[in-house]
């Protein structure tokens, strides 16, 4: 402990006894200013006092694989409502199980009835429903956020997500009877004309709050694996600079909107940008610039993630800015009252 040069005595004793009453002896702020004659205000200062002078020294004994010092890294760095990371396990689909169980447990916590939850795709997504297991049921709503794939496993589906999880809670889903990208803007158009496909993302975009993967653009990823885009299309984006997805919605680095085929049926980054909990779960050990870039377009509120992952996206941004000199990540409140959102500047 190092207090300061100008430190006196009777202050340090002051701080001390104050700090005993109320960490030790659990008396409240009202009983330490009645028996000091002082403010609730000036207790509470004092309070703070004796925690940045090292008076006061917290320990939380966390269970091993608690990562508290990365969550507050992330949520410091990208302004985030909350972050969850879960340990590293050793190889892939271990890892995906241990942040999908910590998903299904976050949502078991949030969820209450009559939430309206706006559903993405991708296999990280599709396997939280296997832990999703509330104590009592749930009166909430999935609807699918964007359209699917005939080629996708039906785990990895958005409707099929929807119609999991709502079956684990008793509530109801909602289907988007579309693909996710048709082969034409025409089409994509004459399609959302469409009352059923119209409604069902006017619903989804209504919703309080959404669970959505984080998608990368490799060879490999889903959207090629799920015959989506092909080969050629996600080399063009990779070559404009994109570097991830959400709900197919492409951005680079540093999270700005890069143009994508006009054959995507799926909410927009500006619609998921105003629904007020947007939960991103992902594992994937290729993901870090695609977790970089969509923390930055400021459209994620909750992170939930592995230690492998956070270290790296934590790493990647520092490493970045101190390259290019970018500034911190924007407040998402902010992004949405600014000039611009990340869709209007495309």
């Amino acid at each position: 402990m190092r207090l300061p040069a100008d430190f006196r005595q009777d202050d340090f004793e002051l701080l001390a006894r104050i700090a005993q009453r109320y960490y030790i002896d659990d008396q409240t702020q009202a009983q330490i200013a009645r028996e000091f004659a002082l403010s609730r205000p000036k207790v509470q200062r004092l309070l703070e006092r004796a925690r940045w002078s090292g008076i006061v020294d917290i320990h939380i004994q966390a269970p091993p694989g608690l990562n508290l010092d990365l969550e507050l890294e992330l949520r410091k760095a990208f302004h985030l409502t909350d972050a969850i990371v879960s340990p590293s396990r050793a190889d892939a689909q271990s890892q995906r199980e241990a942040v999908a169980r910590s998903t299904a447990h976050y949502l078991v916590q949030h969820l209450r009835d009559g939430t309206l939850v706006a559903v993405g795709h991708g296999r990280d997504t599709g396997e939280v429903p296997r832990f999703f297991h509330p104590a009592h049921g749930l009166d909430c709503t999935f609807v699918s956020a964007m359209g699917g794939s005939p080629r996708a496993d039906a785990p990895t589906n958005p409707n099929e997500i929807c119609r999991a999880l709502a079956e684990r809670c008793g509530g109801h889903a909602v289907s988007l009877y579309a693909p996710a990208y048709v082969d034409s803007a025409e089409m994509r158009n004459r399609l959302l004309e469409q009352e059923a496909v119209a409604h069902t993302l006017a619903v989804a975009a209504q919703a309080s709050v959404a669970l959505v993967g984080i998608g990368g653009t490799d060879d490999g990823c889903t959207m090629v694996r799920n015959g989506c885009l092909s080969v050629d299309e996600i080399a063009r984006l990779r070559s404009e600079g994109a570097v991830g997805d959400v709900l197919g919605n492409y951005v680079d680095v540093e999270g700005r909107l890069i143009e994508s085929p006009h054959r995507l049926i799926a909410l927009s980054l500006e619609q998921l940008e105003r629904i007020e909990t947007v939960i991103a779960v992902v594992s994937e050990v290729e993901k870090p610039p695609a977790i970089l870039g969509t923390l930055r377009a400021g459209v994620i509120d909750v992170l939930i993630v592995d230690a492998g992952n956070a270290r790296a996206v934590l790493d990647l941004d520092e490493a970045s800015r101190s390259t290019q000199h970018l500034p911190t990540a924007p407040r998402r409140d902010a992004r949405l009252a600014g000039t611009q959102t990340a869709s209007q500047r495309r």
